[in-house]
């Protein structure tokens, strides 16, 4: 698969994320592994253009692979992606965000925390593209300077992983 391919597939399996964990907050912890399954079994597909979007993603079988992989992680490392979010926003709780930018950040710090060969650069630029297409139009603005400061907080400038390396672990 080439680069511009696997990038494009893990854009994918980024927004198929977002959607699950948008989707796990109306359910408790407990029920997440179940909640999960459901929506990626039985995704949500409209008429119109353009509404079976979700569905044609939960239907690639790599982009899933990837987008479960995400909700796992976060799933395994909530409590400690939530603490992070909370010290290191100053203005915002987490839960006086907006749904969809809460869950962009805590997609970005999952990746950022448990996933040290997807570059810092790409985590940012993936977290500010999803914010521009499924955000308000603050929220690029918003996600890029709290993820940002997650960066540096969780992978300080010369890990390795800060390279942005075109194709690189986007």
């Amino acid at each position: 698969m080439s680069a511009a391919t696997d990038r494009d597939r893990r854009r994918a399996s980024r927004e198929l994320a977002l959607a699950v964990l948008c989707h796990l907050e109306s359910y408790p912890a407990a029920e997440h592994a179940a909640a999960a399954r459901v929506v990626l079994d039985a995704p949500p597909s409209g008429e119109g253009e353009g509404e079976d979007a979700f569905a044609t993603l939960a239907g690639d079988a790599a982009a899933r692979g990837f987008a479960e992989e995400l909700v796992a992680l976060w799933r395994e490392h909530h409590v400690e992606v939530d603490r992070l979010i909370e010290e290191t926003s100053r203005s915002w709780r987490l839960s006086r965000m907006d749904r969809v930018d809460r869950n962009i950040v805590r997609l970005a710090t999952t990746e950022l925390l448990a996933r040290a060969d997807v570059p810092r650069a790409a985590v940012l630029s993936e977290a500010v593209r999803l914010a521009s297409r499924y955000g308000s139009e603050r929220s690029a603005a918003f996600v890029n300077g709290l993820v940002e400061a997650l960066a540096k907080r969780l992978r300080p400038a010369g890990d390795g992983g800060a390279t942005g390396e075109p194709g690189a672990g986007a």
